[in-house]
Parts: C-alpha cells; structure tokens; sequence
C-alpha cells in the first residue's frame, strides 16, 4: 500500500513538472505584435523597461533616408532574443521612426517554422534583425550588435539610400 502511494506521488510531481515546462516552453511563431513579445514573461518585460538607449542613435533612428523594412526573427525560447528584442522594441518605442515599417517573427528552435519566411530570409541564427528597402537588404544584426543596438541600428539606417 505505501509502495504504490509512493509510485502515485511520483507519477503526480512528473505530470506536474512536465506540464509547468510545457506552460514556460510556449513558442510565439510567425507574425507577433511588440505587445506580445513582452507579455512573454517577466524578463521580457524588464529588459525593455529598464533598457536606456543612447539618445544620439535615437536621432538617426527617427528619421530614415527612404522609406524602409525591418524584419525581426527572434525565438521566444531564445535568450540573445530575450536580451535584444525587448530592448529593439524599447528603441522604436523612443525613436518612432517615420516611414519604417516593423515586423516581428517568431521562429521554432531549429529555426525551420515559419517555413516560407526563415527560408527566405536565410535565417540561422536568432535574434536577426534586417533592414531593407524595397526589396534590397541594407543588412542584419545578427545575435549580438557590435557595439550596442541602437548604435548598430543607426549604422545601418545610414547607410539607406536616400530618396531621390
């Protein structure tokens, strides 16, 4: 009798485990709002609050040369993503550029979901964040900036083409 309330017990804390994994294990994939990627958890949510970026970036960053594109592949699952994306979202947040369309894409762990648009875009590594306008690719951060988000952002706006 104690023998098998004792396998009883086990068998609970293994479904209980298993399902608290699968509950912080959530994949956001595909097109995902800003308001999403920071409901992803806690961590999410503090790295963009107590993010501060660097005001001179945030210059450049308001006013791109043409209009532009910035796709942003990042996995919920991720931690360079959990670093960088809130913090991308902060830096838009501040810089509100004009004429800068946004979009954000989760992707699965092995980077192949969405199919159609990892596929397209050459994805390998998450967070990759790409600039382009029309349907030319200014360039991508990929993983970690150089320097600092805002700063390599800026870099890249620069190097936009300006309108005619």
């Amino acid at each position: 009798m104690v023998r098998s309330a004792v396998r009883w017990a086990v068998v609970l804390c293994a479904l209980v485990s298993a399902a608290r994994a699968a509950a912080t294990d959530d994949l956001l994939l595909g097109r995902v709002r800003p308001s999403a990627i920071l409901a992803i958890s806690d961590a999410w949510q503090k790295g963009h609050d107590s993010y501060e970026p660097a005001a001179e970036d945030i210059r450049v960053l308001a006013t791109p040369r043409a209009p532009a594109t910035l796709d942003v592949y990042f996995g919920s699952w991720c931690g360079d993503s959990r670093r960088e994306v809130p913090r991308l979202v902060k830096i838009l947040d501040r810089a509100v550029p004009a004429d800068l369309r946004v979009r954000f894409y989760g992707v699965d762990r092995a980077k192949k979901e969405p199919a159609r648009l990892v596929k397209r875009a050459r994805i390998e590594k998450v967070p990759t964040i790409i600039l382009s306008v029309g349907k030319q690719e200014i360039g991508r951060i990929v993983e970690t900036p150089q320097s600092s988000l805002e700063h390599d952002l800026a870099l890249l706006f620069e190097c936009i083409p300006e309108e005619p």
